[in-house]
C-alpha cells in the first residue's frame, strides 16, 4: 500500500502541476513565458532552433538541480518542487503549441507522449532523492544514487529518442 500510495502521489503532483501550466497560459500573456517555453523544449517556441548541447543542458539541469538540492538538509523539502516545475512547464509549453496551431499527429504522436515520459522520470528522480517521510527509515543511511543516476540515464536516452521521432517526422 505504501508504494502505490507513493505512485499515485507522483501521478497527482504531475496532473496538478500540467493544469497549473495551462492555466498559467491562459493567466499571462504570451510574451512573458515565452522565454520559459524556449528553456523548456525550443521546439515548443516555434520560431527557434537551439542547439542540441543546449538542449540536453536543458534536461539534465532538471536532475543536475534535484541532485544539488538533496545533498543539505535545509534544502531537501524543495526537491520534489522541481519535479513539479517540470510537470508546469509541461502544462505551459503544451498549451503554447496547441494554440500555436500545431498538427494534433504530431502533437499526440510525438510531443505529449515524450515530454510526458520525461516528466515523469523528473517526478520519480525527485522522489528516489527525496523519499516521502513514511518510506524513511529511522536509522541514518547514505545516499544511494545508483537508481537515481539510471533514471537520469534513461531520461538522456527518452530525450535522444525524442529527436529521433522528431527528425522522422519531419521537424
Amino acid at each position: 500500500m505504501v508504494r502505490s500510495l507513493s505512485f499515485l502521489q507522483l501521478f497527482v503532483i504531475l496532473a496538478v502541476g500540467y493544469i497549473g501550466g495551462v492555466l498559467l497560459y491562459r493567466g499571462i500573456p504570451e510574451a512573458d513565458f515565452t522565454f520559459l517555453v524556449q528553456l523548456y523544449d525550443s521546439r515548443a517556441a516555434q520560431n527557434s532552433s537551439a542547439s542540441l548541447l543546449i538542449q540536453l543542458a536543458t534536461v539534465l539541469s532538471f536532475y543536475v538541480l534535484a541532485i544539488v538540492l538533496s545533498l543539505s538538509k535545509r534544502t531537501r523539502l524543495f526537491v520534489m518542487l522541481v519535479g513539479a516545475l517540470k510537470a508546469v512547464l509541461f502544462g505551459l509549453a503544451s498549451s503554447h503549441i496547441l494554440a500555436g496551431g500545431v498538427n494534433m499527429l504530431a502533437y499526440t504522436g510525438w510531443w505529449f507522449p515524450f515530454k510526458l515520459l520525461a516528466t515523469f522520470l523528473v517526478l520519480l528522480f525527485c522522489w528516489t532523492l527525496s523519499p516521502p517521510f513514511f518510506t524513511r527509515k529511522s536509522v541514518k543511511r547514505t545516499n544511494n544514487l545508483r537508481i537515481p543516476l539510471m533514471i537520469a540515464g534513461a531520461g538522456v536516452v527518452l530525450f535522444f529518442a525524442d529527436k529521433a521521432v522528431y527528425s522522422i517526422l519531419g521537424g
